[in-house]
């Protein structure tokens, strides 16, 4: 799959993914979340009674838990905002594509373009990456090289995803992460750096064919709606 298409499904997974939960808040939605403060402590005025209506000539009050407060109707429309804005239906597509990949596609795409930081992704993301990449380890390799070299998993992965957000993205040098592993430049160069490559070049495999997989499903998807 040619380079183009790759990229404009990363433009588009981007946008369908956007965490939008930071909107503004209806004024029921926001009360419940902050509700006016109790002045019960230290109240600055008389506390606040409710009379209740009785049969009888007795008369019931009860005290409010909080003052009342006056507020405006926040809707500044005739009718209702809809439930779901239009460029988010337009993108339920792409976001149905992603739930259908199996989990460590699933928790790449929301990493790397739906800045999904959580860590149950991170974790699925290393364990596909190593497990990919573990079957090209020679048999002799040394348990505290083995060692080293799944502490650059992530390293790897946060590289890749990076460069995939900004193409002005500098890599890291060989001699940056010898420093990051205590370890010599020489020693880098002869032992880790083609690895190093290797690695990210199982996040870059990981990435395409997820996002050919997104694209595969969300074309099917679109070809049955056609038919039906």
């Amino acid at each position: 799959m040619n380079t183009q298409l790759l990229q404009y499904a990363r433009i588009e997974l981007t946008t369908a993914l956007m965490d939008l939960s930071g909107g503004t808040k209806g004024q029921l939605e926001a009360f419940s979340e902050h509700p006016p403060a109790d002045k019960n402590h230290y109240p600055r005025q008389h506390i606040h009674k409710v009379l209740l209506e009785t049969a009888g000539k007795n008369v019931r009050e009860v005290r409010s838990e909080r003052a009342p407060t006056y507020a405006l109707e926040t809707r500044s429309r005739r009718r209702p905002a809809p439930p779901m804005k239009e460029f988010e239906f337009a993108s339920c597509a792409w976001r149905r594509a992603v739930n259908t990949l199996p989990v460590h596609q699933n928790s790449w795409i929301r990493y790397c373009y739906g800045f999904d930081l959580k860590f149950e992704h991170q974790k699925n993301i290393c364990e596909a990456v190593w497990l990919a990449y573990q079957k090209n380890l020679p048999a002799g390799l040394l348990a505290k090289t083995k060692k080293r070299l799944i502490s650059l998993v992530w390293l790897a992965v946060q590289d890749v995803a990076a460069k995939n957000k900004n193409e002005s993205y500098k890599e890291y040098a060989g001699a940056a992460l010898a420093n990051l592993m205590e370890i010599s430049r020489s020693t880098w160069c002869e032992v880790y750096s083609p690895h190093w490559k290797g690695l990210k070049l199982a996040v870059s495999e990981l990435d395409s064919d997820s996002l050919i997989q997104v694209l595969n499903c969300k074309e099917r998807s679109v070809f049955e709606e056609v038919i039906e």
